[in-house]
């Protein structure tokens, strides 16, 4: 560290008297200085120790009174350090006159007191004023040194041990001066270390804002073109079908599974950065696990059914775990579609929920532990804590995207701490694998919702969603309650993508690209698809409100992913779809419009 970084560094400190003046201090000195008074008195005339409290004790009181005045520590650090060198100089000349007032010239046992005491002083002075290099050697100088320069001189006269005394108080004064002006030095390090550090900490978390401020604002603008090419392959197949081109069939298939794992990829890699970020915050209530469970179990016994492996689920009823439901929901929905495809046919996977250890009185309070076992391979003892670490698939060397991407249990990690639980695994290799869940126990609220509202309902999708809606080939002519759309979206290519769609299911669609103009032309429609960005900062939401009260059916569309978005639509009973949008879930929130 430079010399001019080590003196730039004390204006940074308040100065070490600003707290030492305490009335509890103050009192303490000065009855350490009536002892004194009282023992010298005995070997002096009264008068003169008596004399010698009284200045000390008056300079002393009135040095308190002054610098604890809120107009005086309301000066600037240096005028209170000006004022605090004075008031120390001048107290510690009255100290050091004790080689007058307290001297008792001949009396060893005395001058032996006298010399102790003037160097716990000196000792108090140096403790209590690191940080002033130049304050402390005067200070100590100004106390110690006139009782020792009589003490030597008095000792070249007469007893040595008088000299002794003398040099030692000396000695004292200047080993004390240099390991204040040390220990000055290493505070003076400490204090640029910890500015330093919370610089560094402080540019971290601007970048931390930075990045979250980043992903929020390319969120949307990276799922558009996304969204737009899902909406695209649903006309392509469906020329390719009508001419019966089986080499187009085949490119289709391909560019709709590169979809699917790109929609999959950018999903899961923007919550990572999202959660990181500290973007992303649960919403924590009451939540009944059985409705959550069953809702889940329904969901995969499809897949379940279709790979020949049966979901054993035991879950108590009126069992409640402070949780995310969406964020849940997404948890178990993971491990689910890992325990089924792990599993080979026949096996059984099983979701059983169990009271935590936390009941027996744990310092983490009661909670429930949700287990999920499944009869796969196991996973080996060296390579379980890698599971959950970001693109890890242990059983999928030749990378394979139609398995997954290695992501989903650090997500599910990720999400389950951030509604204060924890997720681990027990797994030895030809036995299978345990995931357990612990999430805190809740009571149940006094008026509990419908039973699986926290499960993910549609037609609100979440991103990176496991298992998409099955709903009837694009190609065939749907039945729809609606008739006429207002799709208000500013994208020209999804915007195109979104009309052709529309319109090949048999809908008149009339584009627009601004609130205004989607209110001019309301009286057009008996539904409407919002994109939630609009532009000149308008908001998707506020005009899926103002839309409705005009009698439309509303289906409000997103790129952004925030809880804030999802909450918002969630209270105002708004449908809400996050991009990117496939054709069969699109059509299916229009059928529940």
């Amino acid at each position: 560290m430079s010399q001019a970084t080590i003196h730039a560094a004390p204006d940074e400190r308040p100065d070490p008297e600003d707290s030492a003046h305490t009335v509890a201090s103050l009192w303490a000195l000065r009855a350490c200085e009536l002892l004194c008074v009282f023992m010298f008195a005995t070997a002096l005339p009264w008068q003169q120790p008596v004399l010698w409290f009284a200045v000390i004790a008056g300079m002393g009181l009135l040095r308190g009174w002054h610098v604890n005045r809120p107009a005086f520590r309301s000066l600037p650090k240096w005028r209170r350090q000006r004022v605090y060198r004075r008031y120390m100089w001048v107290l510690m000349s009255f100290v050091g006159s004790a080689c007058w007032f307290l001297y008792v010239p001949g009396n060893v046992p005395m001058l032996a007191v006298l010399m102790s005491y003037l160097l716990g002083n000196a000792t108090l002075i140096a403790v209590r004023l690191t940080g002033d290099v130049v304050r402390t050697s005067v200070a100590l100088c100004l106390a110690v040194l006139p009782t020792s320069l009589r003490l030597i001189a008095d000792g070249l006269q007469g007893p040595p041990l008088l000299a002794m005394m003398g040099t030692g108080g000396a000695l004292m004064t200047l080993t004390m001066v240099v390991l204040s002006r040390t220990q000055e030095i290493g505070v003076l390090r400490q204090v640029e270390q910890r500015r330093r550090a919370e610089a560094a900490a402080n540019t971290l978390a601007a970048l931390g804002l930075a990045k979250s401020r980043f992903f929020a604002a390319v969120s949307h603008d990276l799922r558009q073109p996304v969204h737009a090419i899902g909406l695209y392959l649903a006309p392509l197949q469906r020329l390719a079908e009508r001419a019966q081109d089986r080499a187009a069939l085949r490119a289709l298939d391909g560019i709709d599974q590169s979809w699917r794992a790109l929609d999959e990829l950018l999903s899961q890699v923007l919550d990572l950065t999202r959660m990181d970020s500290g973007v992303v915050q649960a919403e924590l209530r009451p939540t009944e696990l059985a409705p959550l469970l069953r809702s889940l179990v329904r969901q995969h016994s499809a897949v379940a059914e279709a790979a020949g492996v049966r979901i054993v689920a035991l879950v108590r009823p009126d069992a409640f775990a402070l949780a995310d439901g969406l964020m849940l929901g997404r948890v178990v929905s993971n491990l689910l579609d890992n325990a089924i495809k792990f599993s080979p046919g026949g096996g059984t996977v099983l979701l059983a929920l169990r009271r935590g250890d936390g009941d027996a009185g744990g310092s983490d309070g009661p909670r429930w532990r949700l287990q999920l076992r499944d009869a796969g391979m196991g996973i080996a003892p060296a390579a379980q804590a890698r599971v959950f670490e970001e693109f890890v698939q242990l059983h999928n060397e030749a990378r394979d995207r139609r398995q997954g991407l290695g992501l989903g249990l650090a997500i599910a990690r990720r999400l389950v701490r951030l509604m204060n639980g924890d997720i681990t695994l027990r797994s030895a290799l030809g036995q299978g694998t345990c995931m357990t869940v612990t999430l805190p126990r809740a009571e149940r609220p006094p008026a509990t919702p419908d039973a699986g509202s926290d499960a993910p309902q549609d037609p609100v999708s979440l991103p990176g969603a496991l298992l998409p809606l099955a709903g009837p080939p694009a190609w065939s002519l749907p039945t729809l309650a609606i008739q006429r759309v207002l799709l208000v979206e500013d994208d020209a290519l999804v915007a195109g993508a979104t009309r052709d769609q529309l319109l090949a299911w048999g809908l008149q669609v009339r584009q627009v690209q601004t609130a205004a103009e989607a209110l001019e032309h309301a009286a057009f429609a008996d539904a409407a698809i919002c994109d939630e960005r609009l532009p000149h900062a308008s908001s998707g939401l506020e005009l899926a409100l103002q839309l409705r009260t005009l009698g439309l059916r509303v289906l409000l569309i997103s790129g952004e992913t925030h809880a804030a978005l999802r909450a918002s639509a969630a209270r105002h009973g708004l449908p809400l779809l996050i991009k990117p949008v496939s054709s069969a879930r699109l059509l299916s929130a229009l059928q529940a419009l």
